[in-house]
């Protein structure tokens, strides 16, 4: 097919179609499931999406080392298929919550390494900058397009189906990935394997170990050579991370893009637990319109995304972050506000809106605002605060709904964000 006739257009197509099946079960089939079919209450869901996360990191852990010693293209290979294995496993056994424990941690697991095989992919075709970038802005078209797709196939098999049918994409979905994989060799495993092979410059030979100049753009084995002391190289992971925090934390400009990230992503993370009941006690609708609010969400989020490509670079600004995050707040409020779908339907699209710029205008000012040489640290100590954000609330957000009931919680989280961003919109940039 000419359509998947390059491996830029498999690529993406590969990465549309992991993330459709992870987009199209964890909200509604994972959720829906403890919320409409077992009638699971806050807890319960909270602890689903809890251990879903925390296994997702470690998915991402892990994969960096398999990547490097078998590449992309076999991990993706091996995770695809056994993601399909699951999805048939969760759609044919009966529901239960230590089954749905289980599947949440396992569609956590096999997303965090599909998503960073996904990542590594690109860099294993090209050496060219641009090229690399056009390839990544792709994959996130892909991502974006499944975000609207999948919650919306979701709740369409809801329709008609019950809610564990929904698992049948995650058995089916993957499919197309593996062929596509499988179609998708990399192009550049033969020089990266001459530079880290047995010649003058690889370890054991006596030569240099080589370095990432062996092939431009990509890392070859032995370009990290380990510490004579183990314990020398734990003492400067620990002062690196040290050396990050301090940094953003010791600088005023940096601090306010940190704090703002981390209350866009709170609220993000307080709805994970409690928005299935909103819908059930609520807004008393069935489990399809987790997939249909969904949907129009990741509408906004394509939108937001694509209007912060027409803002003047000097329009960029902490004040306009902040501005962003009170809109995530009003969207959210709009959302939570009424029982009434047709007016979530409208603040799932402005908070989705919101949500599709805050992330492009949070980065490019974090990279503005730092040294190159800090600009690693940096970013990590801010997806730290994101990634912790996401998931505190889980930790609460059971007992707030018991005692004041879930809207009254999402509703007072949302009004937070809102208010706090207009705190620092009206303070001025740094």
């Amino acid at each position: 097919m000419k359509l998947l006739s390059t491996p830029t257009r498999r690529i993406v197509a590969i990465s549309f179609f992991c993330m459709l099946a992870f987009q199209a079960t964890y909200f509604v089939g994972v959720i829906g499931c403890a919320t409409y079919t077992l009638g699971a209450d806050a807890a319960g869901v909270s602890a689903l999406v809890f251990l879903l996360n925390v296994v997702l990191v470690a998915g991402n852990l892990a994969s960096g080392p398999l990547i490097d010693s078998a590449g992309p293209r076999r991990t993706l290979l091996a995770v695809c298929a056994a993601t399909s294995v699951l999805g048939l496993a969760v759609w044919l056994a009966p529901v239960s919550y230590p089954g749905l424990v289980a599947a949440a941690m396992a569609l956590g697991f096999s997303f965090g390494m599909s998503t960073t095989a996904i990542d590594a992919y690109p860099r294993y075709f090209s050496e060219d900058a641009g090229e690399l970038a056009r390839m990544n802005s792709l994959n996130q078209v892909a991502t974006g397009a499944s975000v609207v797709v999948g919650p919306a196939l979701a709740g369409w098999v809801t329709t008609w189906a019950p809610v564990q049918c929904v698992f049948a994409i995650l058995a089916l979905a993957p499919l197309p990935a593996v062929a596509l994989v499988w179609a998708t060799r990399e192009e550049l495993t033969a020089a990266r394997g001459e530079g880290a092979g047995c010649g003058a410059g690889a370890p054991g030979a006596g030569g240099e170990a080589p370095t990432q100049d062996a092939v431009p753009g990509l890392f070859v084995e032995g370009d990290a050579t380990p510490a004579p002391d183990g314990r020398a190289g734990v003492r400067g992971f620990l002062s690196d991370a040290a050396e990050g925090v301090r940094l953003v934390f010791g600088r005023s400009e940096l601090r306010v893009l940190f704090f703002i990230g981390f209350l866009g992503f709170f609220v993000y993370g307080a709805f994970d637990s409690l928005e299935s009941l909103f819908y059930r006690d609520v807004l008393r609708v069935g489990a399809d319109w987790m997939g249909w609010l969904s949907a129009a969400s990741g509408v906004g989020v394509v939108v937001g995304s694509l209007l912060v490509l027409r803002i003047p670079k000097q329009r960029l600004s902490t004040r306009l972050l902040a501005a962003i995050l009170a809109l995530v707040g009003v969207g959210s409020m709009i959302y939570t506000g009424t029982p009434i779908v047709a007016v979530a339907a409208v603040g799932q699209v402005i908070c989705g809106i919101g949500f599709g710029a805050l992330a492009p205008v949070r980065t490019t000012l974090t990279q503005q605002r730092c040294e190159p040489g800090n600009v690693g640290r940096v970013s990590s100590v801010m997806r730290m605060g994101m990634n912790s954000a996401g998931t505190l609330p889980l930790l609460v957000s059971p007992a707030l709904a018991a005692a004041f009931g879930p809207q009254a919680v999402l509703f007072g989280a949302s009004t937070l964000a809102a208010l706090i961003g207009l705190a620092f919109a009206l303070r001025g940039d740094e």
